[in-house]
Parts: structure tokens; sequence; C-alpha cells
């Protein structure tokens, strides 16, 4: 049987607003097995950003348990947290999460730069990497130079860089036009079949129609399969 890549078990998530406690996750529970391209779909407030924060070790969850390769990571440090992210995770993010002030190979390399990695190593994958997503005539534009849908190919492109066993997508296509966005769904859905486990939290029921398998939110549960 294969082993799970990242497993959540009885999570709960509470914010505490002065006085009040805030309940953002209820009682989760998600499985993603290796190369499986997960959606979870919901409205605004249905918990499926803090969700993500989780399980890409961002964030701790209040109770329950969060499992990487079988292993209890709820109760890791912050630096070997950092360490787990940076070499097995990948985030793109809605608002694509680009340092302006540098280009777009720049951009791409940082991961690699915090690794430790040589220059020209990191400087060739970032390279080979911004001409997988259509970018090698753009590697020296800065973000502001780029536009929407080509700043969310350098975010790809960044976090493909670590070759991370997961890639964790929070509303990749929300800032983009249709045509743009379909493009980024595409280049999603080509990663998963060539292997890549893939999560994507979207209220976008379009968005979500490029996973296998869809599950919905509300009020900080999972209710099921779409």
């Amino acid at each position: 049987m294969t082993q799970p890549l990242l497993r959540l078990e009885g999570v709960t998530k509470v914010y505490r607003m002065g006085q009040v406690e805030v309940p953002a996750l209820r009682g989760v529970d998600l499985t993603v097995d290796p190369g499986a391209f997960l959606a979870i779909m919901g409205p605004s407030g249905s918990g499926k950003s803090t969700l993500l924060h989780i399980a890409g070790l961002l964030d701790r969850p209040t109770s329950g348990r969060v499992l990487w390769a079988g292993d209890d990571v709820t109760s890791l440090g912050a630096a070997r947290l950092a360490e787990l992210r940076g070499r097995h995770i990948g985030f793109v993010f809605q608002t694509f999460n680009l340092i302006p002030t540098l280009s777009a190979l720049e951009n791409v390399e940082l991961p690699l730069v915090f690794q430790g990695a040589r220059p020209r190593e990191r400087r060739q994958r970032a390279a080979e990497l911004l001409a997988v997503v259509g970018l090698a005539d753009r590697q020296r534009h800065r973000p502001g130079q780029l536009s929407g849908g080509e700043r969310q190919r350098v975010a790809i492109a960044r976090a493909l860089v670590s070759d991370p066993q997961l890639i964790l997508a929070d509303e990749p296509t929300g800032n983009l036009d249709s045509a743009a966005g379909r493009e980024i769904l595409e280049m999603l859905r080509g990663l998963n079949e060539r292997g890549k486990t893939l999560v994507l939290v979207t209220h976008d029921a379009e968005a979500a129609g490029v996973a296998r398998n869809i599950l919905r939110m509300r009020d900080g549960r999972i209710e099921g399969e779409a």
C-alpha cells in the first residue's frame, strides 16, 4: 500500500481576536497520495487557505496532527519545518509573491540561494525552468515588466526549482484574465501528468475542473467529494 505523502488528522485551527475565538478549521481529515491532483473548493471564509497553509507547514494547527511521508511533523521546530518546506514543497499564490526588485531569473533561483546551491548551478536550473514555462526570453525582466500570466509562470518556475514532491496552489488564476488563467491551469495539469503531486484551492469550478478529484469545504469542514 502506498504511503500518503501528506496526511492531516483531526486538524483544527482557532484564531483569537481579542477575547473572541474564531474557528477556521473544525476537525479536518485529509490524505494526499503521491501523484494526486486534488482541488479543494469552497466559498470565501470556508477555511481553504488556512488548510493550505497548514498542509504546507506554514502554520501550525491548534489541535490534530500533520504527517509528512508518515512522520508526525506537528511539533517540529521552526527551522526543521522551514527545511522541509524548502526541499519538498512548492507554493504558487494568487498574488504571485515575487520580489519586485529582482529579475525573473533571480526570483526563480531564490529558493536555491537559501539552500546554499552554487551560483552557477542555481542560475542554470532557474534558466531551464523559465524555458519550460515559456519565458526563456524574459529572464532579465522584473515582475513589473511582465504581464499577470507571465508573473504566474515565473511563480510556477520558482515553485519547481527545488524539484519538490508537493505543489500547493492558492487561487493561482484569481488575478488573471480567462485566457491566461486557462494557460496556467493547463500548465498545472501537465505537471501532474509528469508525476508532480498538486493540491489546488479555489472557489472557481472551472479551475477545479482540471484536478482529478475535488473536495468541497464549508465552515471549516470538508463536506465530501464534489
